[in-house]
């Protein structure tokens, strides 16, 4: 991704992720396959992000589940299971690489010609939302560790464990978001300040014009034809 701006990137990630739903079973699974291996092609260990995203495999787990008992068969779980998994690495890999602050510039530079001083904010409210992703994963698992640690059992008391647990998680994350919040006014940052003017280079509009080509053709192929 060096040298691409994240803007560039981000696009490709949106309409990818849009047709990651136009996939069949065999496509989804197989698109699984592709998106664990990318990664390794910017020394990224996927798996190590995945786990330490433990409330996505939940989540991806509970898809499985009620996909299965909905529609009775086990592909068509494996299928919506992969799409998921397929959108959070690619996600995990995008906020991985990308410099937040020079796509929250991109966007406002882009942005605020239209919408003038909403624009700025749009952009910055993007970045904040990105920036707290890696925030929320890593709060969870220094909870789930503590708790761990301590012996904590989640089975012996599971209505309190949960309401412990996300009253801790809560307070932790709060004193993470304040620390994130200081080091932003550090920098003199501001949601609707003015934008460096950024302009897109020959890569940056050839990833957002070959991605934009890639889910037109899935979308007539799956869609019209």
């Amino acid at each position: 991704m060096a040298g691409i701006n994240p803007f560039s990137t981000m696009v490709a990630l949106i309409l990818s992720s849009v047709a990651s739903s136009l996939l069949n079973e065999y496509e989804a699974l197989a698109l699984l396959i592709l998106v664990t291996i990318i990664p390794f092609f910017f020394k990224v260990n996927i798996f190590k992000i995945l786990w330490s995203m433990k409330v996505m495999l939940i989540t991806a787990l509970l898809i499985f589940l009620f996909t299965y008992f909905g529609k009775g068969t086990l592909l068509s779980s494996l299928s919506d299971t992969s799409k998921f998994l397929s959108v959070v690495a690619l996600s995990a890999l995008y906020i991985k690489k990308s410099d937040l602050i020079d796509l929250s510039t991109t966007m406002g530079s882009i942005l605020s010609p239209i919408f003038g001083k909403r624009g700025r904010k749009a952009s910055s409210a993007v970045m904040m939302t990105l920036a707290l992703f890696p925030i929320i994963f890593a709060t969870a698992t220094e909870m789930m560790n503590a708790r761990r640690s301590r012996g904590g059992s989640f089975f012996r008391h599971p209505i309190s464990s949960i309401t412990d647990y996300t009253l801790s998680m809560m307070r932790l994350l709060f004193q993470k978001i304040l620390i994130f919040q200081d080091a932003l006014y550090s920098r003199s940052w501001s949601t609707g300040g003015e934008r460096t003017k950024v302009v897109l280079g020959k890569r940056d509009w050839l990833v957002i014009i070959l991605s934009a080509m890639l889910f037109t053709g899935l979308f007539i192929w799956k869609r019209v034809l």
